[in-house]
């Protein structure tokens, strides 16, 4: 029932303790979206500086690969080159947000007081974000899967669907030894991070069971590779043309990319006004800092557990996300590579 009228003491309700709240209240852990946590700073270092509002743009410069084949002319008087070149890069960030509210007076006939159902709202605005913010990583980095992979041993490129496909009769056991080495093909060297269907998550898991694994936050390490349980690409790669339900993952070189969290100034330096408030909170599940805004408004809220003469305050949380990779001059290139079992 809507409200927590449930919690009426004239209902005498009991309460819900332990891990009953606790399931009723679960989440997914965001274990992909944090990923992309771990080198954001590091690709964009001063962005929060460089963008000083929403619709500021920010670009960003690089210097492109020159590939030349060797020549074999000699030393000659009259060689001539050309000259390498740069592009840029223009993030694009997304506002996602998630609102509720709560009116003065509906902890006045209520089990909970005002406090702790403020923090029951925030808690679940937690959730939501967790559980949001996964599914928009899962969905990026299979959007942006490669459609080059010059890679050919054990296995062949599919480019209707763009995932280097893997026969599981003969090298399935091998999976991960193969994707090192298509990587490495591709010219993708140190640590990798596997984002895994739950198929291909459980046999990598199992297949290295053996050897030192440290299970933790829904990912392993072994084998200089971190392995994250993206649970949501499952579908993703079932819905292609081949429908990989064998095992689906994607590949890319840990660094390769990451996560540009954004709130405005007002929200940081936390500023009121005679009709709103900026503020903010901290997120503990990414540690990150999310813009808080809330008005109030005079409203009748008897039907909502309050009362028909009552002030109603009104809760915006949000957070300006861009997910971003290293940038590839090649046509239809990407850092991210898919792989399935067939």
């Amino acid at each position: 029932m809507a409200n927590r009228t449930t919690a009426n003491f004239v209902k005498a309700q009991a309460v819900l303790l332990g891990v009953f709240q606790k399931e009723e209240l679960r989440f997914r852990f965001p274990a992909t979206y944090l990923m992309f946590m771990l080198s954001g700073a590091i690709m964009f270092p001063n962005y929060t500086e460089l963008r000083k509002r929403e619709d500021r743009a920010v670009e960003t410069n690089y210097k492109t690969r020159a590939s030349r084949a060797l020549g074999t002319s000699g030393r000659i008087h009259n060689h001539t080159g050309v000259k390498s070149d740069t592009a840029t890069l223009t993030p694009s960030w997304t506002t996602y947000d998630d609102t509720f509210n709560t009116s003065l007076k509906q902890a006045d006939n209520s089990l909970y007081p005002l406090d702790v159902q403020l923090a029951d709202e925030m808690q679940n605005t937690v959730a939501n974000f967790a559980e949001g913010l996964e599914t928009v990583a899962t969905a990026y980095i299979f959007a942006n899967r490669s459609g080059v992979n010059i890679a050919t041993a054990e296995g062949t490129f599919d480019a209707t669907d763009d995932v280097f496909e893997i026969t599981e009769s003969t090298h399935g056991t091998r999976a991960i030894q193969i994707t090192k080495s298509v990587m490495d093909a591709n010219k993708y060297s140190g640590r990798y991070v596997f984002f895994c269907d739950t198929i291909s998550f459980n046999k990598f898991e199992a297949d290295l069971a053996q050897g030192p694994a440290n299970s933790t936050n829904l990912s392993f390490q072994a084998g200089g590779i971190t392995y994250v349980h993206s649970v949501e690409l499952g579908a993703l790669g079932a819905g292609l043309v081949s429908a990989y339900s064998a095992g689906f993952w994607i590949v890319a070189e840990m660094g390769s990319f990451g996560v540009l969290p954004w709130i405005p100034k007002q929200n940081k330096n936390g500023v009121s006004t005679k009709v709103n408030m900026f503020a903010s909170m901290l997120n503990p599940i990414d540690n990150l800092m999310y813009a808080v805004h809330s008005y109030e408004t005079l409203a009748d809220a008897s039907a909502s557990n309050g009362s028909a003469q009552d002030v109603v305050t009104q809760y915006e949380i949000s957070i300006d996300v861009a997910l971003e990779h290293a940038p590839l001059t090649t046509a239809d290139e990407e850092v991210f590579q898919a792989f399935g079992l067939v």
